[in-house]
Order: structure tokens, then C-alpha cells, then sequence
């Protein structure tokens, strides 16, 4: 069974293993962590980061 997922974000298949994003509205497919940081951004989503043992620490202060 072949499924192509194409990238909410940017529309490039997302291969065997996409990136998954469940929203109230839909389950969405990333092809990369950069296109999946982008949409929570964009959409000013907050998710529980993958790795909790790595801090940003990048965050403008103010």
C-alpha cells in the first residue's frame, strides 16, 4: 500500500515517514522539522518539545 503524503507546509512528498501534527481540525504531514517549526510558528501553535532535555535558550529577552 503506497501513500504519498504530500508537505502541509511546502507540498514535497514526505516519504514512509512523515512528520505528524494533530491539530483539533486534522492530523497534518511535515517532510522536515523545519517545515513542521514553521507551521507552529505561523500558527502560533505551543507543542511539547521532542526532546525536553534541550533548552533554546535563543529567545529574545524583553
Amino acid at each position: 500500500m503506497s501513500e504519498n503524503r504530500a508537505c502541509h507546509l511546502c507540498g514535497l512528498d514526505c516519504g514512509k515517514r512523515p512528520l505528524l501534527l494533530q491539530t483539533t481540525a486534522a492530523q497534518l504531514s511535515f517532510c522536515c522539522e523545519g517545515c513542521k517549526g514553521i507551521y507552529l510558528m505561523l500558527h502560533d501553535i505551543k507543542e511539547a518539545p521532542a526532546n525536553p532535555g534541550h533548552a533554546g535558550g535563543n529567545e529574545p529577552k524583553g
